[in-house]
């Protein structure tokens, strides 16, 4: 009997080995999101940490800087936005960020309202939600989600991505193994400064996917069910070939947004307030640069003091890889931000 005991241990032993094995080689192998790992790092965060998160697509994590927030706020804020973020995508990672950290504040915004379909590829789909555990969360992203636009191979690739991602160890970077400057908290610099056209403003409205809406109403239930503030918003752009479609669809969510009582920022508006600079701010048409979005945060961060009862942390022990972090993040903006004036002038 003693014997039969030592051997299931052993067995159980060798399992759990193994299960740890296969998840760390499964974490190495996946693809990152940015130098910071943005999803990844964000499991990394201490639980119930963060008060305010972001949600959405690359506009969204080019406009929004927790770090800025922290420095001149005291705020903590993550940003988990990923290139092409469906609205499905981020209600999961909302999801998500309200299981792990219970925000006070969760910030939509709305680019991504422009997609006429469920996602724009595997791979983007795959970057929102690769690091999401084997729970409810992922079981309903597999059933709900994906079910009617995959084969149970495809969605068993988000189950066990390493099957997706085993010959990538000929690619392999050292940024693969230990990321760095997690301390951006999602937030992605853009360094460039390309000259942009100022947009029409307009009040038309163009129809949007019917899913985007139906993802919206779960976002704004899930926010009601676990009392959290719901902010939707839109980021600057500039003109482009398609910008008259893009704000339409964006005013039909905006349109939607005020009927069911939500806040909503329309950056467009404000370009006046925030000073915006179209010959400085972009990165291209789309894209907020590191100049612009310290103008799009300062205001978000006036919005959430004003509206929002958000503690100050910057004073708080619990909260000293913060200051540090925040050091390293200062350094970094105020040498790109020199650099990258210093080129446009040249």
């Amino acid at each position: 009997m003693k014997r039969v005991i030592t051997n299931i241990i052993q067995v159980i032993i060798f399992i759990l080995i193994f299960m740890i094995i296969f998840i760390k080689i499964n974490d190495i192998l996946r693809v990152k999101v940015h130098t910071n790992d943005t999803i990844g790092s964000f499991y990394k965060e201490r639980s119930d940490s963060i008060d305010v998160i972001f949600v959405g697509s690359s506009h969204a994590f080019s406009s929004f800087s927790p770090m800025e927030l922290w420095d001149d706020y005291g705020i903590t804020s993550y940003n988990l936005s990923t290139g092409c973020q469906s609205l499905p995508c981020s209600y999961y990672l909302m999801k998500e960020a309200i299981r792990t950290q219970h925000p006070k504040v969760v910030v939509l915004e709305t680019y991504a309202s422009y997609y006429m379909t469920d996602y724009i590829s595997t791979a983007r789909v795959h970057q929102a939600i690769d690091c999401i555990p084997l729970n409810q969360t992922k079981f309903e992203i597999l059933t709900d989600y994906l079910s009617d636009t995959m084969s149970v191979h495809e969605r068993l690739e988000y189950v066990f991505p390493i099957a997706l991602y085993h010959s990538r160890w000929k690619e392999l970077k050292k940024n693969d193994i230990r990321p760095k400057k997690t301390y951006l908290r999602g937030y992605y610099t853009q360094l460039h400064i390309n000259e942009q056209q100022e947009i029409d403003l307009s009040d038309e409205v163009v129809e949007v996917y019917e899913k985007n809406i139906s993802y919206i109403e779960k976002m704004i239930h899930l926010c009601e069910k676990n009392d959290v503030e719901l902010i939707m918003c839109q980021t600057p752009i500039a003109k482009n070939k398609d910008y008259k479609n893009i704000c339409g669809r964006m005013k039909t969510i905006e349109n939607y947004a005020v009927e069911q009582g939500i806040s909503y920022i329309n950056y467009d508006k404000l370009r006046d307030i925030l000073k915006l600079d179209y010959k400085v701010d972009f990165a291209d048409s789309k894209h907020l640069n590191i100049i612009g979005a310290s103008k799009t945060t300062s205001y978000m961060g006036d919005y959430l003091k004003t509206h929002y009862e958000l503690a100050d942390h910057r004073n708080e022990t619990d909260y000293d890889n913060w200051v540090k972090d925040c050091e390293f993040y200062k350094k970094y903006i105020h040498q790109k931000k020199e650099e990258m004036l210093s080129q446009r002038n040249q």
